[in-house]
C-alpha cells in the first residue's frame, strides 16, 4: 500500500509489507491543504461571480456581504477558485450591469425604509406614544454593527517584546553579537 493523501478508504486491504524508501517519506513534506469552502452555498456563488466578472475582491466582497479578510481566504481556497473559473466564461456585460441596478435599487430601498421609519417614529413622538422596548430594541439593535457597536466586543491586547524575540532568535542560532556602542554624535553630548 503506497502513501496517499487525502482519507483512507473504510475497509483497508493490506497486500504485502516492505521497508519504507526515501521516496515513500516525501509525500509527508508535501503541503497540505485543507479546503475553506465546504458547502458551496449562494453567497459563495455570488462573489465568485464578482471576482470572475474582474471586479476588485474588496468591491466583491462588499457587495456580497463578506469582510475583505473572508473574501481574501475563500479566494486563496482551490474549490473556490475552481467556481471563478466556471462563472468567468458566463459573466457578461448585461450581468454586471444588472448587478449595479440591483444594488442601486437595494440601497434604494433601505434609505426610502429608514426614512418611512424616522417618520413614523416621528408621528409617534408628537402624538406622545412610544414603542414597546422590543420594537425599540429590534430597531437600535439591527443598526448599530453597521456603526461599530457590534452585539460583541472583541479586545484584543498585544505585547510584543521585540529585543526579547531577537535576543532568544540569536540564541537558537548559535551565533554572538559582538558590537561596541558607537559614540553619540557632539550635539546629543552636550545635552
Amino acid at each position: 500500500m503506497a502513501l496517499h493523501r487525502g482519507r483512507l478508504p473504510k475497509k483497508i486491504e493490506i497486500r504485502g509489507v516492505r521497508e519504507l524508501t526515501k521516496d515513500d517519506l516525501e509525500v509527508l513534506r508535501e503541503k497540505r491543504t485543507t479546503p475553506v469552502v465546504q458547502k458551496l452555498r449562494d453567497p459563495h456563488h455570488a462573489l465568485a461571480r464578482y471576482i470572475a466578472s474582474g471586479m476588485k475582491i474588496n468591491l466583491a466582497a462588499e457587495r456580497s456581504g463578506y469582510s475583505y479578510a473572508r473574501a481574501l481566504v475563500l479566494h486563496a481556497d482551490p474549490t473556490f477558485q475552481d467556481l471563478v473559473q466556471v462563472y468567468r466564461g458566463k459573466v457578461n456585460e448585461e450581468w454586471v450591469k444588472a448587478q449595479d441596478d440591483l444594488q442601486r435599487l437595494a440601497v434604494s430601498n433601505m434609505v426610502k425604509a429608514e426614512r418611512m421609519l424616522a417618520e413614523k417614529l416621528d408621528d409617534m413622538d408628537e402624538a406622545g406614544e412610544t414603542p414597546s422596548i422590543r420594537e425599540i430594541v429590534a430597531i437600535t439593535a439591527d443598526r448599530m454593527d453597521r456603526f461599530g457597536y457590534g452585539k460583541k466586543t472583541t479586545n484584543l491586547n498585544l505585547n510584543v517584546d521585540f529585543a526579547a524575540k531577537l535576543e532568544r532568535a540569536i540564541q537558537r542560532s548559535g551565533k554572538t553579537i559582538d558590537a561596541t556602542p558607537a559614540e553619540p554624535p557632539q550635539q546629543l553630548r552636550r545635552i
